[in-house]
């Protein structure tokens, strides 16, 4: 089989959205069962709940496959945001160093690319990851759909309904943005000092992104908390009516600080292995379709496909070069 003398070639921009949809998926579904049976634990008000209680109600009332709901609703919203993420992040980089370092990459321009980014997926993507949470949630409605319950929350609630929990979500989107990035991307230079993890570079990428996902998840946690119980509770509990910090303190004096922090077991096994999946699926995509970290978006590079032998993989017309 022979390619054409023009080399298929994709984008930055292409590339991206190529790598934020795949990074997506894999992370959506490597966390999902882990995921339902956490917020479950962590909405729920008053003495904190055991795991194996939660499990098994899930599956007496729903049966294994309850450990998968919300999972077409979890696509929905993590995909979109997983493109939005990694297409906005090498523009943000662009931004930030331009502001802080123009010497090149360092931890504080990476830090704020960070900050900027998850900020400006979050604005977007928010309405999503509401109902994302009330269809995981829910133990007693089997059948409760994604749009099933777009329509009960509207109806409901109004537009206002849909951005529950919005004011928490900003607050800790930017720093766990932030960490995660700034963490990642400092990390992953570190270790290629290391030759066993140089000679092993998707290992590196998983144990950077671990790395970086336990940083964030554990520092943000309990604005987390916070934001999801506004999300699964809804615009009529009181919890609504207050602000960020008042919703922490409120949380505290009823439960103590565990209450904050209720789920958070689960969510250090979790979160920084989705987030390893993410990043780690995310650069392998672009660097197999030939994603260019120093170009700009009009610059493009040839994807990586199999070449006949007798071809030059560096020439641009597949002739032999002079």
């Amino acid at each position: 089989m022979t390619w054409p003398d023009d080399d298929w070639s994709l984008s930055n921009s292409q590339i991206t959205w190529c790598s934020g949809t795949i990074s997506g998926f894999a992370a959506t579904l490597s966390k999902q069962p882990i995921q339902r049976v956490k917020w479950i634990r962590q909405t729920s008000e008053g003495p904190t709940r055991a795991y194996s209680a939660i499990v098994a109600e899930t599956v007496q009332t729903r049966g294994y496959r309850g450990f998968f709901a919300g999972s077409a609703a979890a696509v929905y919203r993590n995909v979109p945001h997983s493109v939005l993420v990694y297409s906005l992040y090498p523009h943000a980089a662009a931004l930030s160093r331009r502001w802080l370092s123009r010497d090149g990459e360092t931890f504080s321009s990476r830090f704020v690319a960070g900050y900027m980014t998850m900020v400006g997926a979050t604005v977007v993507t928010h309405p999503l990851d509401t109902l994302r949470v009330r269809v995981s949630v829910k133990q007693s409605t089997p059948t409760s759909s994604f749009l099933g319950e777009a329509a009960a929350l509207r109806r409901a609630e109004g537009l206002a309904g849909f951005y529950g929990g919005f004011g928490a979500t900003l607050v800790g989107a930017g720093p766990r943005g932030a960490i995660g990035f700034g963490v990642f991307e400092t990390a992953k230079p570190l270790a290629a000092e290391h030759e066993w993890l140089r000679e092993r570079p998707a290992l590196a990428k998983v144990v950077c992104g671990y790395v970086a996902g336990l940083c964030s998840e554990s520092i943000i946690y309990p604005l987390d908390t916070v934001r999801r119980r506004q999300q699964a509770f809804g615009a009529a509990h009181p919890i609504n009516r207050l602000s960020v910090f008042a919703a922490l303190a409120s949380i505290f004096r009823a439960e103590g600080l565990g209450g904050l922090f209720k789920g958070i077991s689960l969510n250090l096994i979790k979160n920084p292995a989705a987030t390893a999946v993410s990043f780690t699926v995310n650069d392998v995509v672009k660097d197999f379709l030939g994603y260019r970290a120093d170009g700009d978006d009009d610059l493009r590079r040839t994807a990586t496909l199999p070449l006949p032998v007798d071809k030059d993989p560096l020439s641009r017309s597949g002739k032999p070069p002079p």
